[in-house]
């Protein structure tokens, strides 16, 4: 059998989503974390395709760049859509997040106290723009969904990934989501799904 490892901080992030997919399609895997303030981290970076996490290693290979982790093992698992237009669907939801996920790095920064920003001033600033330049087309998608997800009739890698977004800045602020009733449903819905309860249930409780 197949041993993952997966490498990354110990921190929700960029992996939280592949964490839970390996956890939802029943695979199971090495969780690496990397420490706060580790020493190892310059050392092991330079071992990395891309000197970046995550990472995933198996059978003597190693797989760098986050969604392309997840859309590995999704595609290996059945998470990946039912068809090639689904799965190209799918892809542009991932694409359409590297924006969010790219203007929210200075609250992320601020709350690992790596900046000087206050949270307050990066949330307002970066975050809620982002935030509603996201979450229209996906609140369209999910309007059109008869399932509840945001393509296709069962929960794909992305479905993983907005949720865990939403919770991050749910946790934040309650009323994150208040104009986007459909993307709080859809949280709820993947929170709900057994295995990713589960797992929620039983990791490590970090805020982002």
């Amino acid at each position: 059998m197949t041993h993952y490892k997966l490498t990354y901080f110990d921190v929700r992030a960029k992996a939280e989503f592949i964490r839970q997919l390996f956890t939802l399609a029943g695979v199971d895997f090495e969780d690496n974390r990397i420490p706060a303030g580790s020493d190892e981290w310059p050392e092991l970076k330079k071992k990395m395709t891309y000197e970046r996490v995550p990472v995933l290693e198996f059978d003597g290979k190693q797989l760098a760049q986050a969604n392309a982790i997840a859309k590995y093992i999704a595609a290996e698992h059945g998470f990946n859509g039912s068809n090639a237009w689904e799965a190209a669907l799918i892809d542009s939801v991932g694409t359409h997040y590297e924006d969010l996920f790219n203007a929210c790095r200075a609250f992320y920064l601020g709350w690992l106290k790596l900046n000087n920003l206050t949270l307050e001033d990066a949330y307002k600033n970066s975050v809620v723009p982002a935030r509603d330049a996201f979450y229209p087309p996906i609140c369209k998608f999910l309007r059109e969904s008869k399932s509840g997800f945001i393509i296709g009739d069962k929960p794909s890698w992305v479905d993983l990934l907005v949720a865990d977004h939403s919770e991050t800045f749910v946790r934040y602020n309650p009323d994150y989501l208040k104009d986007y009733p459909e993307a709080k449903a859809h949280l709820e819905k993947v929170h709900s799904l057994p295995a990713i309860k589960k797992w929620i249930e039983k990791r490590p409780n970090r805020e982002i």
